[in-house]
């Protein structure tokens, strides 16, 4: 097998083509179980109709090649984290497509303590899953771990949600996407003391309708049932998204803004792609940047041991929680705002972000964008234009075929207009 790579996120892709066949999912298995030092590797997935066949591959390889899979079934990919965070076993598998739509599916590959892979790990592990498939002289073994995982999750987060009840009084949505979280319905609600309105609870497909990339259905519901708020989870629970009593987004740099204040961190820990007026937003706290990616945050945080870290896109880590939980950060989210305002909007409404602009651009090649003259110049020409205040990114999403184009800066006409520009420029080049 060749062309497997990892994007920022694991590998995904149609379910039933390439790279998501059997094959590979047997050979992710073999990969995961060479990262594991007691020959152990955890298993799970999310809802999707081709994740249970996927997993029993991922289960086959692990065993074929004399290791012992746990196999934890629909768990969020937090659940799994947390496990290997307790040492329960030496890597792990998630079966998870994430927030694509469910014909989609994909693995996301775990790593001792539930670290994600770092770059060179990745390579390693391209490689053991590209290798030619062969026989072990011993069998290994599958045992059924869903019970410990999920028992292992709810004593996490009891842990980590802590005191919840500046959420009594209030009424509150929450979206399931219908995806992994859906397992574990029962227990959130025992842990929330308030009603809650349950949505993508397991009534339909992953990801259709519901969810995070579908955040109006959760508006519409907040505000045609009179609602104080709620929050919307992608298909493997590890994405988080709010909206107030009113319907309106509460974007996820405006939710690492209040938690940040609310849990008075001396430093958090963003993407790049996080507005630029976090800074003079959070006087005080040092913002730290990396590379687009949770695990480029993770590894922020674990070297400058940062109490909180996340993107813009829903992630959210904690320095107290091992993995990113889309519930935990949902409840916290909530908390932090109740505390601070009758209401979520007048919590939230002091946080005014830079106008901007995001977008994506289909391409059909990937060169290195230094070794574009015309995109070179576009975007000096986007600096000089944007002025001190105003900064663009270009970067290739890690999982689509697009390219990602930000623009940020004090004048909302001026970077709609270097935006567009910048768009056509990488068409013109690109597509």
């Amino acid at each position: 097998m060749s062309g497997i790579a990892f994007g920022t996120d694991g590998i995904r892709g149609p379910a039933g083509a390439f790279p998501i066949v059997p094959a590979v999912a047997r050979g992710v298995g073999r990969a995961a179980l060479a990262e594991a030092p007691d020959g152990i590797v955890l298993v799970g997935r999310d809802r999707r109709p081709s994740g249970a066949a996927l997993l029993r591959d991922v289960v086959a390889g692990i065993v074929a090649a004399g290791g012992t899979a746990l196999v934890a079934g629909v768990v969020p990919t937090a659940a799994l984290q947390i496990a290997l965070a307790e040492g329960h076993a030496g890597s792990g598998v998630m079966v998870t497509a994430s927030h694509n739509p469910a014909t989609d599916n994909g693995f996301k590959v775990l790593l001792a303590g539930g670290r994600k892979p770092d770059d060179a790990e990745a390579e390693a592990l391209a490689s053991g899953i590209a290798s030619v498939e062969r026989p072990a002289g011993v069998v290994g073994s599958a045992r059924d771990a869903e019970r410990l995982v999920r028992e292992t999750w709810v004593r996490a987060m009891t842990v980590a949600a802590g005191d919840l009840s500046s959420l009594a009084g209030h009424r509150i949505a929450i979206d399931l996407a219908n995806g992994a979280a859906v397992s574990l319905r029962r227990k959130i609600e025992s842990l929330v003391p308030a009603p809650i309105r349950w949505l993508g609870a397991g009534e339909g497909a992953i990801n259709d309708g519901c969810g995070t990339e579908h955040l109006e259905t959760l508006a519409e519901t907040v505000r045609e049932e009179g609602l104080d708020g709620g929050f919307a989870v992608d298909g493997d629970a590890d994405r988080c998204r709010l909206v107030d009593g009113s319907g309106a987004e509460i974007t996820g740099d405006a939710v690492l803004w209040r938690l940040a204040l609310h849990l008075a961190a001396p430093a958090i820990a963003v993407t790049v792609m996080s507005t630029g007026a976090l800074e003079s937003l959070l006087p005080g706290v040092r913002v730290v940047r990396t590379a687009v990616g949770d695990r480029y945050v993770r590894e922020a945080m674990h070297s400058g041991n940062l109490p909180l870290g996340g993107e813009d896109s829903g992630h959210v880590l904690f320095g107290d929680h091992a993995g990113g939980d889309g519930i935990l950060t949902g409840l916290r989210a909530l908390v932090a705002g109740f505390s601070a305002a009758p209401d979520l909007s007048r919590a939230y409404a002091p946080f005014v972000p830079w106008p901007r602009s995001v977008r994506s651009v289909a391409v059909l090649r990937r060169p290195p964008l230094s070794s574009v003259p015309s995109l070179v110049a576009a975007e000096r020409d986007a600096g000089a234009r944007l002025g001190p205040t105003g900064r663009t990114l270009l970067r290739y999403s890690g999982t689509e075929p697009v390219i990602r184009i930000l623009v940020e800066g004090a004048d909302a006409a001026m970077v709609a207009a270097v935006s567009d520009e910048l768009a056509a420029a990488a068409h013109r080049e690109l597509a």
